[in-house]
């Protein structure tokens, strides 16, 4: 069973959410949340596996709720559905802790798959998200598209990242230990000169590691 909070300021969302989630039998909504001091309420008193949130309310929520959740409860994973796509926001949540991110316009079996993946502490990024993402990168310079140097094994480790795997489970599928992977992670950015997962997902996309369709499917 997937214990979920619904964190979002608008209570027709909540409760559509709410009803749309009762019909799979492996979700149970143990909680909702209009602001952030419910939400910090409910996470001291259940730790739900999957937090819904919608931070696009800034008199309600704050992206940096995500960190104050996660001090409180650890496992706790955020899958985010808000009206607001913006570039720079997307990227602000997912650095900030959000393991998923879908726009309003997903679909039930989108949703469904995202708290799916995001229970798992995978990542899911709906279509949309993936493109607004790669487009903010279509107007950098050459170098970046360019091949680096980078080992068979340093590949496989972007490849993996992309499809939303965990340190721990990369570590699980190669053999290797997860400090290992960390180190692999740090080498990696350092010569393609990014600074996050995020951007290392790009990279990805970009280069032909990985799909969109198997990102989106890898969950």
């Amino acid at each position: 069973m997937i214990n979920i909070v619904i964190a979002d300021a608008q209570y027709l969302v909540r409760i559509g959410l709410k009803s749309l989630l009762s019909t799979v039998q492996d979700f149970k909504v143990i909680g909702e949340a209009a602001n952030t001091k419910e939400l910090l309420d409910l996470i001291g008193s259940h730790h739900p596996d999957v937090v819904i949130f919608d931070y696009f309310s800034e008199h309600n929520f704050l992206p940096e709720d995500i960190q104050a959740v996660k001090r409180i409860s650890p496992k706790t994973n955020f899958l985010i559905i808000s009206a607001d796509s913006t570039k720079t926001t997307i990227y602000k949540v997912i650095e900030l802790g959000a393991v998923s991110f879908l726009t309003k316009e997903c679909d039930k079996d989108e949703i469904v798959g995202a708290i799916y993946a995001t229970a798992k502490n995978e990542k899911f990024l709906c279509h949309k998200v993936i493109d607004i993402i790669i487009e903010k990168h279509m107007h950098t310079d050459e170098d970046n598209c360019k091949a680096f140097n980078l080992s068979l094994r340093e590949t496989e480790i972007i490849k993996l990242t992309a499809k939303g795997w965990t340190a721990k489970t990369i570590a699980g599928h190669l053999f290797l230990s997860t400090h290992t992977v960390y180190t692999h992670k740090k080498n990696i950015m350092k010569k393609l000169k990014i600074n996050s997962s995020s951007e290392m997902i790009v990279y990805a996309i970009q280069n032909g590691l990985v799909t969109k369709e198997e990102m989106a499917a890898s969950a």
